[in-house]
Parts: C-alpha cells; sequence; structure tokens
C-alpha cells in the first residue's frame, strides 16, 4: 500500500504504538530484574541509567494512551468525514499528541548517555561533549513542542476555526520539524558509532565487548527511522495544510518507533546476566555472596583491598565467570566495565593481595 493510501491512520497508530510499548515495556522489566537480582556490590544494581530508562517508558505511556484519545476522535481520518465536533477534538489532540511525541524519541538519548557512562566511565571532556550534544537536540524539541501550540493566536485557535484568530505560515513548523529530526537523526548515529571503538578496548571476554558493541549499535537503526521521517516530511506538511487530521498518526508511529528502538538498544547489555543464567553459566548471587564472605573470614586485611580500582576490577570482572578467573566479589553485573587501564593497575596490586596472602600463611 502506497503512503496516504490508507482511509485511517489514526487506528494504524494506535495498534503499533501499544505493540512497540508492550515490547519496550518487556525488555526495560527484565532490565531491571537484572539490576536488581544480579547487581550486587561496586556500583552495582538500580542506577540513575535505570531511572531516566524507566522515565522515557513513562513517557511513551502518556503518548500511547493520547494516541488511543486521538484515535477516538478521528485523528488520522480525512478531515471531510468527521462531525464539526470531532474535527475540534481531534485537531485538539494533533497538538498535544504532537508537541509530546518528539519527548519520545529525544529523551532516550540521555539513556544512552548514562548507559555508556556506567560502562565505559568516561572523563570530564566526554561528559561535556556527550551532554552537549544531548542538550542542544533537546533545545530544538522544546522549540518544535512550544511552536505547535504558539503557532496560532489565540491557542484555541489552532483546532477551533470557529473563533477569531491567526496562524503562522506552517513552513516553520516544517523548517522546525526538518532541524530537529535532521539533528536526531545525527546523533542516534554518533552515539551507535562513536563508543564502539573504546568498548573494544575494555578488559571483558571478546564476545562480551562484540555483544555490547552491537547491542548498542543497533541504535543506529533509530537514525534509519528518522531520516525516513526526514525523507517524506515534504508530502506530509502538503497533506497536513489540505487535510491536518490525516497525516500525523503515520509520523505518531515513526517518533514512538524510534524512541522504542533506543530504549531497547540502551537495555540490551544489561541483560547479559540473564542470557547466560539460561545457558546455564552463571552462579547465583547466594553462591556469589557466600564465596565472598568466605574469602572476607579467611582474614584479608583492608589495607590489601583498599584500592578503589582494585574494588572495581574484583566486583566487575572476576565476578563474571566468563572471564575465566575465580570469583571474588558478590557482584556479577556486567555493568560498569573497567577499561584497560584500569585493568593494567590492577593487576600490580594483585600481586599484592599474593604477598598479603603469603604473609598470612606464616
Amino acid at each position: 500500500m502506497a503512503l496516504w493510501e490508507a482511509e485511517d491512520y489514526g487506528t494504524m497508530a494506535d495498534k503499533a504504538c501499544w505493540a512497540l510499548f508492550a515490547v519496550t515495556s518487556f525488555v526495560v522489566a527484565l532490565r531491571v530484574f537484572c539490576r536488581v537480582r544480579f547487581g550486587h556490590g561496586q556500583r552495582g544494581g538500580l542506577g540513575a541509567d535505570d531511572a531516566i530508562t524507566i522515565f522515557c517508558v513513562v513517557i511513551t505511556f502518556v503518548t500511547c494512551i493520547i494516541v488511543t484519545i486521538g484515535s477516538h476522535y478521528g485523528l488520522g481520518r480525512h478531515m471531510e468525514t468527521l462531525s464539526p465536533q470531532d474535527r475540534v477534538m481531534a485537531l485538539k489532540y494533533n497538538v498535544i499528541i504532537s508537541s509530546i511525541l518528539i519527548w519520545v524519541f529525544s529523551l532516550p538519548k540521555f539513556a544512552i548517555i548514562s548507559i555508556l557512562k556506567r560502562i565505559l566511565d568516561y572523563g570530564l571532556k566526554t561528559t561535556i561533549l556527550f551532554w552537549g550534544l544531548a542538550l542542544t537536540s533537546q533545545a530544538t524539541i522544546l522549540a518544535t513542542s512550544v511552536w505547535w501550540f504558539k503557532q496560532c493566536d489565540p491557542v484555541e485557535y489552532g483546532w477551533d476555526k470557529s473563533i477569531k484568530g491567526t496562524c503562522a505560515d506552517v513552513s516553520i513548523l516544517a523548517d522546525l520539524g526538518y532541524l530537529s529530526s535532521a539533528y536526531s537523526a545525527f546523533l542516534d548515529v554518533f552515539f551507535a558509532l562513536y563508543p564502539v571503538p573504546f568498548i573494544m578496548k575494555l578488559n571483558m571476554p571478546r564476545k562480551s565487548r562484540l555483544a555490547v558493541s552491537v547491542a548498542l549499535g543497533l541504535s543506529i537503526l533509530a537514525s534509519v527511522v528518522s531520516i525516513y521521517k526526514l525523507a517524506i516530511f515534504g508530502s506530509v506538511f502538503v497533506v497536513l495544510a489540505q487535510d491536518p487530521t490525516y497525516p500525523v498518526p503515520f509520523l505518531d508511529i515513526l517518533g514512538v518507533s524510534e524512541g522504542c528502538i533506543l530504549i531497547i538498544c540502551a537495555s540490551l547489555p544489561t541483560l547479559g546476566p540473564l542470557f547466560r543464567l539460561a545457558r546455564g553459566k552463571l552462579p547465583s548471587t547466594e553462591g556469589s555472596r557466600g564465596r565472598s564472605g568466605h574469602l572476607g573470614h579467611s582474614g584479608q586485611h583492608p589495607s590489601v583491598g583498599g584500592s578503589t580500582r582494585w574494588n572495581n576490577f574484583r566486583g566487575h570482572q572476576l565476578d563474571d565467570p566468563e572471564n575465566g578467573l575465580t570469583p571474588m566479589g558478590s557482584s556479577v553485573d556486567d555493568i560498569p566495565l573497567v577499561s584497560p587501564r584500569e585493568a593494567s593497575t590492577s593487576t600490580s596490586i594483585h600481586k599484592t593481595v599474593e604477598f598479603g596472602v603469603g604473609i598470612e600463611k606464616r
């Protein structure tokens, strides 16, 4: 079916958005389960990245509800087929949905940034770069969101043409849409590809590095969706000027798709313990705590394990059964991981631990 041949994009958007929300919620629920069940020890468990991801899911949920309400009033159908009352309500929810929808695919950028922080533990310059890009993107999103309401004076004239008022030229909204979507597509590509070389240098099994890189790299699919939006924007705004209740729900599907792809890709790297548990390669958390308690009882001095870098290395590298090393901590959470620089530092401290054990045996 060619574009703009469907009779009702509202019903289509309603079904598609809820399906995407269900899949995304399931993946995020697994993420939370892994963090709560397996995320013990140094920087394990739930963190800021999880809170941001859950907030993004909530925004998606709110958007799906409003999309359902809008389709109930006829949004997605040709305006000429709607009653005057439904026409007003459909246009009103069109503005509301469009002003909220753009946050669905923009806020997950922060979820990507947060999970990268937990994986790579990058420094101040990278933090400024990442957050600078994300915040400037949010500025364009905010401008677009506000303009959906401010383009008409009074605001109510945007959906109720029975009152007196004026609206700005639709080209302004089109330009803002092009800018925000193009910037979003760029950031999707950037955050998908930029971290890969750094992830591949982490001190972890090669297949784990590849898995994390691929999981985060899949977020480039969100840029494909965004580029497709850019490609059809011209025809969208042509139709929008003539039939304002008809085309926008199709953009709703694309916007929710982009946001859900980013949320899922930001969650996949956290599911490593669940995959290993399914393969029978992950020890229970009780067993890990038991081993940790046994080591603590054996008389290791606090000064031996007092280094922060050693604690990071011990808690998140030696606990991983795929590393082929003896489990020494209580965490089996894959994230955060340790950079080669930290790993090399912790190797020298490891020799100090061996010396300390020798003194105990004497």
